[in-house]
């Protein structure tokens, strides 16, 4: 899989911090801001990157499952001598293991969906509490 390019943090928050000095807010930590900054675009980096993987892993695993029905399918039909009863059983059992893979497509979603949303979470989780000490702050 090729790999997504790395974002170039440091001119990002170098412009943010450039707009942040040229503006000499009174109060504003630039350098605060610039950190702050620098761990949202790695948590959304992060957050792609679990999304790319995950993505990754469905298209493999159905491509994995596809050859194996469409294997069962053709020696099913290939096979002259079997009768109609062992063509229902093989039917059957290719029925069944599509439908245990797709349960196993809807576990790679889910778990790659539940890692990309506990990244941005925790991110949300920690701009919050910065707002809330830089409040307290304000206030004592």
């Amino acid at each position: 899989m090729a790999k997504a390019p790395e974002p170039n943090l440091n001119s990002v928050t170098d412009q943010i911090k450039e707009m942040v000095e040229k503006f000499k807010l009174p109060g504003v930590d630039a350098q605060a801001l610039v950190e702050q900054q620098r761990n949202n675009i790695n948590a959304a980096v992060e957050t792609m990157r679990i999304t790319a993987d995950g993505t990754h892993s469905v298209a493999k695993r159905q491509l994995e499952l596809f050859h194996t029905a469409s294997t069962q399918l053709l020696s099913m039909f290939s096979e002259t001598k079997l009768k109609p009863e062992e063509r229902a059983e093989l039917a059957k059992k290719a029925f069944d293991a599509a439908l245990a893979g797709s349960r196993e497509l809807y576990d790679i979603t889910a778990k790659a969906s539940e890692e990309a949303f506990s990244v941005a979470r925790q991110r949300v989780t920690e701009g919050v509490e910065q707002l809330r000490k830089h409040i307290e702050r304000k206030d004592g």
